[in-house]
């Protein structure tokens, strides 16, 4: 076989290995703006390789030159929300995409202040009950999840101290970065309550019980794993109703309740700690 000959079979084999695609490569991508100190956003492909970014500036991936692409976000970063524009298609040739717009707006803190705490005490509250921050003392808060901008944010109480009812007031809204500071204004505010209690008698060490007490169709549930005295996370103020019942018995007994209704009274706390759950084997 002459040069000339294998020179042309090499070139047609490259045709060939280019058209079924995996062997000619080019770079889809494109900038992102708006990261600040300390961001990471963490980009993604179609064959989810990812990119990792802490500042501004270009990016790109590989893909074949006829192959399909899809950039999007993996992981946002907390202070800034990152939407991508014109992340997917499909090349036609092995010219690279350049055109990967990824912008990042702010995000914008939730939080607010509480008062009325005890001292040496602790709550948890919620956002959107899917973030959570612990409060030790009165005063401002803040979650560590930003909001995004445009998204309703509820500011709850998770677990409140014990012995005290806390409230929420300004606890819901809209997160708008044009004013972040209408999503700071959540007002938790604590007052001494009466705590309900039981008294588990049988249950084998290790099963696990779960009891709960309902209150105006709140469900307080707390589970347990050996005989003892216990409290429920939950506090109440004077007049509501409390009804204690088993949530899930624990394997392999049956546990009943007695003394689990009746109503709190600041002026009679014990009248909410006579609840008796006595287990037995089945």
């Amino acid at each position: 076989m002459n040069k000339s000959k294998f020179a042309a079979l090499i070139v047609g084999a490259g045709i060939v290995l280019a058209g079924c695609g995996g062997f000619v490569y080019t770079t889809v991508g494109g900038t992102v703006t708006g990261l600040g100190t300390g961001d990471v956003l963490v980009l993604r492909n179609e064959a989810n390789y990812t990119q990792t970014l802490t500042a501004d500036g270009t990016f790109s991936f590989n893909v074949a030159s006829n192959g399909a692409y899809s950039i999007s976000v993996l992981t946002q970063p907390n202070s800034v929300n990152c939407t991508v524009v014109n992340g997917t298609g499909k090349m036609s040739s092995d010219s690279a995409v350049k055109n990967i717009a990824v912008t990042c707006v702010p995000n914008v803190p939730v939080g607010g202040a509480v008062s009325g705490m005890a001292d040496n005490s602790s709550m948890v509250l919620l956002n959107n009950a899917l973030s959570t921050t612990t409060v030790t003392a009165n005063g401002s808060f803040q979650f560590a999840s930003y909001g995004v901008s445009g998204q309703p944010f509820a500011v709850t109480v998770g677990i409140p101290p014990a012995s005290q009812y806390c409230t929420v007031a300004n606890g819901t809204g809209t997160v708008n970065n044009a004013n972040p500071a209408a999503s700071l204004t959540a007002l938790v505010s604590c007052v001494p309550a009466v705590p309900v209690q039981f008294t588990v008698n049988g249950l084998t060490a290790g099963t696990v019980l779960t009891m709960v007490n309902t209150v105006d169709g709140f469900a307080d549930k707390f589970a347990v794993s050996a005989p003892g005295n216990y409290q429920f996370n939950w506090s109440w103020l004077s007049g509501k109703p409390f009804n204690i019942t088993v949530d899930t018995q624990a394997t392999g007994q049956t546990c009943k309740v007695t003394g689990g209704t009746g109503f709190v009274d600041a002026s009679n706390p014990a009248a909410s700690r006579n609840a008796v759950v006595d287990c037995a084997k089945t």
